[in-house]
Order: C-alpha cells, then structure tokens, then sequence
C-alpha cells in the first residue's frame, strides 16, 4: 500500500547522539538536585543544634533559682529542667557529639557548631 520514503524511517526515532544528549542534561539536573538536597540537610542539622543549645540554656536560670545562684558545675546537672534531655544534648549532624556547657560564660556550645 504505502510506500515509506528513507527520510520517514529516519525520523521515526531518536538517534544516538539525541538519546545521549537527555541523559547527560538529566544527570546534570539530578547531580545539583542531590547537593541542593545534602546542603538543605545539613543547614538543618546546625539549626536542630543551635535551637538544642537554646532550650539548655533557657534551664540555666531555673536551675541557678532552685540552687541559690549557684552555678551548674556541668551540662548533666541541667538534667532534670529539661524534658526531652537524650533529644537535646546530642548534636543532630553526628548523634556522637555530645553538647558541652562552659561553666564560666553558661554557654552550651557543640563541637560541630562552634
């Protein structure tokens, strides 16, 4: 019935070249959608920390109330004034690292976050 003319097979797919080409650009696009994506986790991991440092440092003043103005000795003596103590004193970019308190200054610092 018909007859297919060369140039009609030819446009039928895509060639080679056009096939690498979308896979270079898709790899271009999913390779800066991936460091978006770990830049975005780890401004969110110093922020968790930075807002786990506040919350210790709003019990200093309770607990200095409850113990004369003493000063707290350590981070643990924070303890009981903060309700979700294993949430807060471990730095959320490295579980490991553990929030430290500068009995001088009563501020609490992360070694990640200085």
């Amino acid at each position: 019935m018909g007859c297919r003319s060369k140039d009609a097979e030819r446009e039928q797919g895509f060639t080679l070249t056009e096939m690498m080409a979308v896979l270079v650009v898709i790899s271009i696009l999913a390779l800066i959608a991936i460091a978006s994506y770990f830049g975005a986790s780890k401004r969110a991991a110093e922020a968790a920390c930075r807002e786990n440092q506040r919350v210790i440092e709003q019990a200093i003043p309770v607990y200095m109330t409850l113990h004369n103005d003493q000063k707290p000795a350590t981070i643990d003596d924070l303890e009981p004034y903060v309700r979700t103590w294993a949430n807060v004193t471990r730095c959320p970019a490295d579980r490991t690292v553990r929030l430290v308190l500068d009995p001088v200054t009563l501020k609490v610092s992360c070694p990640l976050h200085p």
